[in-house]
């Protein structure tokens, strides 16, 4: 997929803050949020509210890798972290989490079509981190 002149090469060419509206992340951590904001670049987005945040973050061509070869690359095992297959969410989904702790950040990569994005929420015990960030990224997913 052509990247447009904002730099964005996935999720057809939209900023990663259109794809999830303030009252959605705001909803899915139960507590208020900011809008959003880009960090570093429109194709990754924050949300903070009060103990608890969510990121978005488009990926992007590098190193002459395309997002879905990165997304492929991505589900090898690290030590001392977890992937697991999530269903239900886009093409092909998994989560990433360390795997010696209950309450740290909680990632889900997910490949619809050409396109690659990973949410991230921070703030919740690993279970129900689990379901907000699932919750998260079907949103974001429905409007690729």
């Amino acid at each position: 997929m052509a990247g447009s002149s904002a730099g964005i090469s996935a999720a057809g060419d939209k900023p990663a803050c259109a794809l999830l509206t303030q009252a959605q992340v705001s909803e899915a951590l139960a507590i208020a949020v900011n809008p959003g904001n880009p960090i570093a670049s429109p194709a990754s987005c924050q949300w903070i509210g009060k103990g608890r945040f969510a990121t978005l973050t488009i990926t992007q061509s590098r190193d002459g890798r395309g997002p879905v070869d990165q997304f492929n690359a991505g589900k090898t095992t690290t030590t001392g972290i977890t992937k697991e297959t999530v269903t239900g969410v886009g093409d092909e989904a998994y989560y990433i989490y360390f795997a010696k702790t209950d309450r740290a950040a909680l990632g889900i990569v997910v490949k619809k079509g050409n396109s690659v994005f990973e949410v991230r929420v921070y703030g919740f015990p690993l279970a129900q981190a689990k379901l907000v960030g699932k919750g998260l990224a079907q949103k974001a997913a429905a409007v690729i």
